[in-house]
């Protein structure tokens, strides 16, 4: 099947085959290159078009033809495109069978003839190098927080936030993250440039390809249980002589519940998965060993409670 290049994903099929397979979210994310929200957000419907080799990957991840992946009309369009080829090969051999030449043409013609291709192909080169040169290409920029759902009050929790800035290159990028008030920050990796009146700020330089800037919170004691804490923020580039923004998408709140924020389903336990995704969430980010070492202790004794007397989260031996 010929593609376009985005096509649009069946997100109950998508859903129904890797759990028809067994695969969890974490394994399929790992294979196809992509994060456990984006894989999410394609279950969910929640991005409108994927890229062809991701749509691509996908359908090799989950050992199915990419069509049965897609939704009916980018099917259709495949097809088409399959169709268009098939007659156009046909056409040019009709053509070809059916073309005899009339007459001679001249050596003076056929000269002047490859002097005016020369020609106009050398024009075009500088046309299209002033129409479609680098500095007019349209930037797309990626920004997506990763929150934990729940955080026990007076613990610590991190907040990711991944960009990336497409086409790649050396850029200067500005990130403004608007945070809870109640909460203290206590580190940001890469360190934070600003931090006043709940606004979080970076003003990072380098290659703009799969940035992550990280910042570990504080949950206060005396915050409220189940009130959400929101957060919201946005990345700016200068593109010429004008500024680039984009809102950072994903998780906007977290709740504040006696559990340990690895624990995504609150039932009192670190399972495989939700280890996993912690190291991954984490993974080549530096002075993470404090709250990856917590969840190793929490996992490998298969239950925790919280005591919040002493604010902590106590292991407990299940076998």
């Amino acid at each position: 099947m010929s593609l376009p290049q985005t096509v649009r994903l069946d997100s109950k099929k998508i859903k129904a085959i890797r759990e028809e397979r067994g695969l969890t979210q974490l394994y399929v994310a790992t294979v196809v290159g992509v994060t456990i929200d984006t894989i999410s957000r394609w279950e969910n419907k929640k991005y409108p078009s994927v890229k062809r080799e991701n749509a691509i990957k996908l359908a090799q991840t989950l050992e199915v033809e990419v069509e049965e992946i897609l939704e009916q009309d980018d099917q259709q369009q495949g097809n088409a495109n399959e169709r268009e080829g098939s007659n156009n090969e046909q056409a040019n051999e009709v053509a070809t069978e059916g073309e005899k030449p009339r007459k001679e043409v001249s050596k003076r013609l056929l000269l002047l003839a490859l002097f005016a291709g020369i020609l106009f192909g050398v024009a075009g080169l500088f046309l299209g190098y002033f129409l479609f040169r680098p500095s007019s290409l349209s930037i797309e920029i990626g920004a997506m927080r990763l929150l934990p759902v729940y955080c026990a009050p007076g613990s610590l929790f991190p907040i990711v936030i991944h960009v990336n800035i497409t086409p790649t290159a050396k850029r200067t990028i500005l990130i403004k993250e608007d945070i809870p008030r109640v909460l203290k920050v206590e580190k940001g990796v890469p360190k934070y440039t600003s931090l006043e009146k709940g606004l979080l700020k970076w003003i990072y330089q380098g290659d703009s390809s799969d940035l992550k800037f990280v910042y570990i919170a504080r949950m206060p004691n005396s915050v409220n249980r189940n009130k959400r804490l929101k957060f919201k923020g946005t990345v700016t580039i200068k593109k010429s002589e004008q500024t680039v923004s984009a809102v950072i998408g994903g998780a906007g709140h977290v709740t504040p519940s006696p559990f340990h924020w690895a624990d995504r389903n609150g039932d009192n336990k670190i399972d495989d998965e939700e280890i996993l995704d912690a190291y991954q969430l984490l993974s080549g980010v530096k002075g993470m060993t404090r709250l990856l070492r917590e969840v190793e202790a929490l996992w490998a004794a298969g239950s925790y409670t919280w005591d919040k007397d002493s604010k902590r989260f106590v292991p407990e031996k299940t076998h």
